[in-house]
């Protein structure tokens, strides 16, 4: 079979759908995959996997109508030109785009839905965004799930599909993020926020909390890892100058830092569809602290292998970091390892794959 799968970034596509594509081609499919290259390393690998890569501009932000139109264009003409015999698409710009080329020829096609993003606001672009899903996703050969909240929030909102398929999102590569042994405290607590910097993942919850428990505790550290959204730059020069914060900028590989921290801090109000860096926490065998969200929640469980936070508010958030400072080193070393425990259980990339592979058939 000709697989064309559309995603957004080559880094994103490489760490969470590689496994996928790998099976793909083990099983004598051809797989094109289009998206931006922001990675070059990543990219030959894809190649040397055996891919054929597609460069598409994209920017998630965008707005721009001619943009929006010119993608779209591209996508019916990878469509046209390729003759694939099925699409995969991932994210929401190439979930209702791609979905429109592969409907527009015929072809069938399967999205994943990576998390609800602007369906959950409200405006005007909400209603477009509404119109769309409700147009493309009931022509789906069949639309894949992270989370059963998603899951019903298409439904309650009328946005039909004729069939649902429910997968623990992108999974984790359970030998690539091994369990590594929890470090020592003696020197203080390690706290990482590891994600794009942006308003939606809590970055300024973190930031405050950080600005709270650095003065209580002058032997923490709190450590950010991300692509950072230009109006936090300033903010996050002016706390790192003042021994706040340390910003590692973005980092191609986390298990460093993963391995090196005592607990991951996620203060997300964002419609997450599954946290691939909250399953990458726990299959390192580290605690984290997180909103009671969907997509959250599915991995961390509230005192077992972490601690919930309230959404946007900071106290809350520093109550959790309090109570989670008052625990022994050997409770958060077993929380990590029943984190661990989970995630082998229920979140193997490998379940994602097979689902897959049964799309195929």
């Amino acid at each position: 079979m000709r697989i064309l799968v559309l995603s957004n970034l080559t880094s994103y596509t490489y760490n969470f759908r590689f496994e996928i594509l790998q099976s793909f081609l083990q099983a004598g499919h051809d797989v094109a995959v289009a998206c931006h290259n922001d990675d070059e390393g990543k990219q030959k690998e894809l190649l040397d996997l055996g891919c054929t890569m597609v460069e598409v501009p994209f920017n998630g932000k965008g707005k721009n109508p001619l943009e929006e139109a010119a993608l779209l264009r591209t996508y019916r003409k990878l469509v046209r030109t390729g003759k694939p015999d099925m699409v995969f698409t991932f994210t929401i710009k190439m979930n209702l785009y791609g979905g429109l080329a592969a409907k527009a020829f015929k072809v069938p096609y399967v999205p994943m839905i990576t998390g609800l993003g602007e369906l959950e606001k409200t405006g005007k672009l909400r209603a477009v965004l509404m119109a769309l899903h409700k147009m493309v996703m009931p022509k789906a050969k069949a639309v894949v799930f992270q989370n059963r909240a998603n899951m019903e929030f298409f439904r309650t909102n009328g946005i039909k599909t004729r069939r649902n398929v429910l997968v623990p999102g992108s999974g984790i590569n359970l030998s690539k993020f091994s369990y590594k042994d929890y470090p020592s405290e003696n020197n203080g607590l390690i706290f990482a926020f590891i994600g794009r910097i942006t308003h939606a993942k809590g970055v300024l919850e973190y930031l405050s909390m950080a600005e709270i428990e650095k003065e209580k505790h002058p032997d923490y550290r709190f450590l950010m890892a991300g692509l950072c959204d230009e109006e936090y730059l300033q903010r996050i020069k002016d706390l790192s100058e003042k021994g706040v914060i340390e910003y590692l900028g973005m980092l191609s590989d986390t298990r460093g830092l993963l391995q090196q921290m005592h607990c991951l801090v996620l203060p997300t109000f964002h419609p997450e569809g599954l946290s691939n860096v909250l399953l990458e926490a726990c299959a390192t065998g580290r605690p984290a602290i997180c909103t009671d969200r969907p997509g959250c929640r599915e991995v961390v469980k509230d005192g077992v292998t972490g601690l919930y936070c309230k959404p946007q508010d900071v106290e809350n958030l520093t109550a959790a970091v309090e109570i989670f400072s008052s625990m022994t080193e050997d409770r958060h070393r077993a929380m990590g390892q029943e984190g661990r425990r989970h995630v082998e259980s229920c979140f193997s990339r490998g379940i994602v794959v097979n689902e897959y592979m049964e799309l195929l058939k």
